[in-house]
């Protein structure tokens, strides 16, 4: 398996609300396997959601698993092996961070 890019969702967001904050759409191409980088420099718990859709517009969109969280400024990573010709991740806080970004990759690799 090859590496084939890598695609910034979130950079350097800085994140003071609790709303929901949409990362960028990722065209997924030709790859089947995402590897989610996350760097939470957010001083606040951040919760994830993956998101797909079949539409470059992202209408009709849907949920990808379940929702995960990470503490405040830890790094880590998921991973998802389901083909989706679009996809992005949604952040959310609980309690509005005061400092600190948030920055994601979605590394891909193909056959």
């Amino acid at each position: 398996m090859a590496l084939t890019g890598t695609e910034k969702v979130f950079d350097a967001e800085e994140i003071r609300d609790t709303s929901t904050h949409n990362g960028n759409i990722v065209h997924l191409g030709e790859f089947r396997l995402k590897t989610i980088i996350i760097e939470n420099g957010l001083d606040q718990q951040t919760t994830f959601q993956c998101q797909a859709s079949a539409h470059a517009d992202f209408s009709n969109s849907f949920n990808v698993g379940s929702s995960f969280n990470l503490s405040a400024l830890t790094d880590s990573y998921q991973t998802c092996d389901s083909y989706f010709p679009y996809m992005r991740l949604t952040a959310t806080c609980s309690t509005a961070p005061t400092s600190g970004s948030l920055t994601v990759h979605f590394v891909e690799y193909g056959a």
